[in-house]
């Protein structure tokens, strides 16, 4: 009777472990009623922090993650010409957004974090800017630091709508070299660069990978997984989810569908993925089997403890 008790339990213990939450993703993301969503990576949607008091009503964009950290940024653009700002908000604690200073431009409407830097391309333009982060002894962010440009170099040339860009991400290498995907808004081009740590200079040849997206599936918004393994793409304008080749950006079978609250369209940007949910948003389903799985086996065990 003990070894059956030590079985089940063993069993039991060996299910919970099996769950696969270290595998899971919550995507970060902004809409366009300025409030930031949490997506998991099963299609849960859930709404976290609303930012039109403190921004006003015009459209947040600009989203990047930084995971290692749980640094959410998001820039505010400016009125005009006026300079937007970036600001930073920790996904761990859910803690009231900060605003970091004005960016060199007026509205970045992609963005991407690496190397303790902003980095987004300029909506019009072939200019990649790198916008390196100051930081206290705790790692929290406490201002703008140097900005430095490169000119991308795209072939075939990018002209007309296709200096329009839906978004960019970067994935890290090692410590000083990463590969930046970006997708132009049409989905016409889809390319990568390959990025070394410190500022930008000069020119930054591109290769070209393929199209990713069409007039149907617009504004593809980028994000790899919270292990840094999958790259996954959500249109805004119909809200579809996707996991996307970086060879050559082949999109999968639509996954699921989420939208802003309100609209019909998607979010504006996607910024990145963390393993671990935002606390007050409570942990997304993972599977209802494992709780009845676990009360059966609970119950078995206490069973045998009462004959």
């Amino acid at each position: 009777m003990t070894s059956a008790r030590r079985s089940l339990t063993l069993l039991l213990s060996s299910a919970l472990v099996s769950v696969p939450a270290s595998a899971a993703s919550y995507f970060y993301a902004v809409g366009s009623n300025n409030h930031i969503y949490e997506v998991s990576d099963t299609g849960v949607q859930r709404d976290v922090r609303d930012l039109s008091g403190l921004v006003g009503a015009t459209a947040v964009n600009g989203a990047a993650f930084d995971a290692g950290r749980s640094q959410f940024f998001f820039s505010v653009p400016g009125s005009g010409s006026s300079n937007g700002s970036l600001w930073y908000w920790n996904q761990a604690t859910n803690a009231t957004p900060v605003s970091l200073g004005l960016l060199p431009t007026a509205r970045p409407d992609n963005g991407a974090y690496w190397d303790g830097a902003y980095w987004y391309v300029q909506q019009g333009t072939t200019t990649l800017h790198r916008i390196a982060l100051n930081y206290d002894l705790a790692g929290n962010p406490t201002g703008l630091g140097t900005a430095s440009t490169a000119t991308l170099l795209h072939t075939p040339t990018l002209s007309g709508g296709d200096l329009w860009f839906g978004d960019i991400v970067i994935k890290g290498l090692s410590g000083t070299s990463a590969t930046l995907y970006g997708a132009t808004a049409a989905g016409n081009q889809f390319f990568s660069a390959t990025l070394t740590n410190g500022a930008l200079s000069g020119n930054l040849s591109t290769t070209f990978l393929g199209t990713v997206g069409s007039g149907a599936v617009d504004k593809m918004q980028l994000s790899f997984d919270s292990a840094g393994s999958t790259l996954y793409g959500h249109a805004y304008d119909s809200g579809q989810w996707f996991t996307i080749n970086p060879a050559n950006g082949t999109l999968s079978a639509s996954l699921f569908t989420t939208l802003t609250a309100g609209v019909s369209n998607g979010f504006q940007d996607m910024g990145g993925a963390s393993a671990s949910p935002t606390p007050s948003a409570g942990v997304p389903e993972r599977g209802p089997w494992l709780a009845l799985l676990s009360v059966t086996l609970v119950s078995l065990v206490l069973a045998r403890r009462r004959r």
